[in-house]
């Protein structure tokens, strides 16, 4: 078998492997079709809705361009290097509109702290830049991309593009600040859970977290976690000595990542359906901050989304603890439109 052939084989074999990502990304687009129309094209449109539209379209862009530009589906060079250009900065877009997601999250867990927000904000601009350079100059077609070019009989067809083994300041520039960011939204949703169990505990004694709480981290909390593990093996996966086993293992994160944030903003306006509309007179957008009542035997909050516009609170209607220790909730205003 000539070394040619082989090589095709062998990059066959890899990609049918790799695969994987845009069969399961289309399958899970087709699966939660219903959904996002109910909770996306047919709701007002928001910011909420672009980041949705962002992140759900880009990423199944990725997913075509992973499996177009690989030596799967062979192609002349030039459409290659095209679609080797349109996976990089598409990946960048996607994971820019993720982290905005997910910063927007935490800092409505955080009461919409300002301090938290500049926080989140300074951590994401840096590695936002530090990307952008990073791969304008590893990623560089005339300087840094390499071809393989098969021949067979009489047909020849690009086998496959990368680019050449990247510097290790490209490198730690393309995944330290993303991991760092990630971890910081971990630790302060973390944090802020841990906060708010121990308030409850102080409050009734038992170990248990408040209503607010609960819809975050059972709606939310998962995200935070699978960002990490994403952005561990993505850094993994970056290196150049990487065995193909932990290669190929490295691009699994991808399938849940690129599925599970969609499927995070479609959570908020279930949330609104399934547990706020019409019981807990929660309104909703995207992200909450909790508005604690005053009062002696307070152990529940009231919640309201950043998506809203500030709401007029009626007075009559203003939650607060009774007499016989009975906890009401703040009703809040809905703004049409806003969900």
């Amino acid at each position: 078998m000539s070394s040619d052939l082989q090589s095709a084989l062998e990059n066959l074999v890899q990609n049918n492997y790799q695969s994987s990502i845009p069969i399961l990304l289309h399958f899970r687009f087709i699966a939660n079709y219903f959904t996002k129309v109910e909770y996306v094209w047919r709701r007002p449109w928001s910011w909420v809705s672009t980041m949705f539209v962002l992140v759900r379209y880009v990423g199944l862009l990725l997913a075509i361009t992973f499996l177009a530009g690989s030596s799967f589906v062979p192609g002349p060079l030039q459409v290659s290097i095209v679609l080797a250009q349109v996976s990089i900065w598409g990946y960048i877009v996607f994971m820019s509109a993720s982290d905005v997601v997910m910063i927007m999250r935490v800092y409505a867990m955080w009461n919409r702290s300002r301090i938290i927000l500049w926080i989140l904000l300074f951590i994401f601009v840096v590695q936002t830049i530090t990307s952008v350079f990073a791969y304008s100059h590893s990623e560089d077609p005339n300087a840094h991309f390499s071809e393989t070019i098969g021949h067979l009989s009489s047909f020849s067809f690009c086998d496959s593009i990368s680019s050449n083994d990247p510097l290790a300041l490209d490198l730690m520039l393309q995944t330290v600040p993303r991991l760092v960011l990630a971890a910081t939204l971990v630790i302060l949703a973390v944090t802020q859970t841990l906060k708010q169990s121990v308030e409850m505990y102080k409050a009734t004694k038992q170990w248990q977290l408040n209503l607010y709480m609960q819809l975050l981290v059972r709606d939310g909390i998962i995200y935070f976690f699978v960002n990490v593990l994403f952005q561990i093996t993505t850094m993994l996966g970056s290196s150049p000595n990487l065995s193909a086993i932990m290669l190929y293992l490295s691009t699994f994160p991808y399938v849940f990542f690129f599925a599970l944030v969609p499927r995070f903003i479609i959570s908020i306006r279930e949330l609104y359906d399934r547990d706020a509309h019409g019981h807990s007179h929660i309104d909703t957008g995207f992200g909450m901050r909790s508005q604690l009542n005053v009062g002696a035997n307070t152990t529940m909050s009231a919640m309201v989304f950043t998506d809203v516009n500030r709401e007029r609170q009626d007075p009559e209607v203003e939650g607060n603890a009774d007499n016989s220790g009975n906890i009401e909730l703040e009703e809040v205003r809905r703004v049409p439109g806003q969900v």
